[in-house]
């Protein structure tokens, strides 16, 4: 069974230490969301993929792969509605990586009903922050989490 349960606890991680990936399809919301990272949290490391599939490829890139700790990602910030596969299915292929035991995989969607979230909690995600973020909640959001705080962003 995958799922939070089974997976490690996630190491504390100073802001200007983490490193922090963006998978999400919107470029407003990858815009906002990376400004934000870098203006207000000033993450160590922020980047964004527009899908699951660019993400993976970018994983298995040469820019990666001549620098793994490139890839050893503190944060992913994980879009549900995605091209091809959707976030739960990028979701379930992180949780079988041994790289991401980790790893804290946030999701970050529009659907924010009690019972959108509880299936996302479910699914084994670290926590959802809901969309359009907000610039005053997101860079605390953000830090709270890499601290190991779960956050649960309901309405």
């Amino acid at each position: 069974m995958v799922g939070a349960a089974f997976r490690p606890k996630p190491t504390i991680v100073a802001p200007a230490q983490a490193k922090v990936m963006v998978i999400e399809d919107n470029a407003d919301s990858m815009d906002l969301a990376l400004l934000l990272l870098r203006e207000r949290v000033n993450v160590a490391y922020c980047n964004a993929r527009a899908s699951g599939e660019a993400f993976f490829n970018w994983l298995s890139s040469p820019q990666v792969q001549q620098n793994p700790s490139l890839g050893m990602l503190d944060l992913i910030l994980l879009d549900i509605r995605i091209p091809r596969e959707n976030g739960y299915m990028v979701l379930q292929k992180l949780h079988v990586l041994p790289d991401f035991k980790r790893t804290k995989i946030v999701a970050m969607s529009a659907y924010s009903s009690r019972e959108d979230v509880e299936r996302m909690r479910a699914a084994g995600f670290d926590g959802f922050v809901a969309k359009p973020v907000s610039v005053k909640t997101f860079p605390d959001y953000i830090v709270r989490i890499l601290r190991g705080e779960a956050i649960w962003d309901i309405y």
